[in-house]
């Protein structure tokens, strides 16, 4: 894609500018200086700013933008409310460690007739993400967070299996009360740097805060993330509220598990790169 698309490399060198990070590294080359976890948050961003403004200049300006996490970052961008600066900024305080505490995210598929919220009852541990159905409705794929010591412990005790991310994809517990310090810390950022009005309205994953179309409540969706748990049924309402035509998904996660957006949606992910960039 980069070798190909001007679009593309338009959008690694404006990440790489704002970052410290050279282009290569944003693509494969190791950044000793950087830590893992912000890296691959930096590739991941990089990769769908690209995608993003590459469907934008195919097909236009969306309606409504929309993101989960760090999805969350991009379509604020898209949709005019923070400059590519600011995300790489909003990522480096997101990750800066906050205790000495081992933490960790894992995720897991909970077959329809067993009950998903069984681990909000284990101590140390809570549902982080919920994605809601999928695959057709045969089950749900949840996020945990909390300490690796006891997501590991939980690995075979629960309803599911759990499927524990290593240190390098992940090193702290996401949308859990453990990202307290980091929320203040966020809050502290954003009053310093307040986000701007959108263009077009930002829907998110965030409870009570479906949609976000002042700069001011986009501030108090990702506030609320970072220790409260996401829900992709949420974000999957609003879409639904707007009557869509069609919807753009800039992810291959998503697409794998089959999420359904009320109305007709095209994935954009490894495979669509493949098809058009070869």
């Amino acid at each position: 894609m980069v070798e190909s698309s001007e679009t593309a490399q338009s959008v690694y060198r404006e990440v790489a500018a704002a970052s410290g990070v050279e282009v290569d590294q944003l693509l494969a080359r190791p950044a000793p200086h950087v830590g893992a976890v912000v890296l691959r948050s930096l590739r991941q961003m990089a990769a769908m700013l690209s995608i993003a403004k590459i469907l934008e200049a195919d097909f236009g300006r969306a309606q409504v933008y929309g993101g989960i996490s760090l999805g969350e970052l991009a379509a604020l961008h898209m949709a005019g409310a923070a400059s590519v600066e600011m995300v790489v900024d909003l990522l480096r305080v997101r990750h800066l460690p906050d205790t000495s505490l081992d933490e960790a995210i894992c995720f897991t598929f909970v077959p329809t007739l067993d009950d998903w919220r069984y681990y909000d009852d284990v101590d140390s541990m809570s549902v982080s993400v919920d994605y809601g159905p999928v695959f057709d409705g045969t089950g749900r794929m949840i996020m945990l967070s909390g300490l690796r010591s006891t997501l590991e412990s939980m690995r075979t005790a629960g309803p599911a299996e759990l499927q524990v991310v290593d240190r390098d994809m992940a090193d702290q517990a996401y949308h859990s009360p453990f990202r307290e310090p980091g929320r203040r810390r966020l809050s502290s950022f954003l009053v310093e740097n307040p986000l701007s009005d959108p263009m077009a309205p930002v829907l998110t994953a965030v409870p009570g805060l479906q949609k976000a179309s002042t700069g001011g409540k986009a501030t108090e969706a990702l506030l609320k993330s970072e220790t409260h748990p996401l829900s992709v049924p949420v974000l999957v309402e609003g879409v639904e509220k707007f009557g869509l035509d069609k919807v753009h998904a800039v992810s291959s996660f998503l697409g794998e598990l089959r999420i359904r957006f009320g109305a007709p949606t095209d994935y954009y992910g490894d495979r669509w790169l493949a098809y058009r960039f070869g």
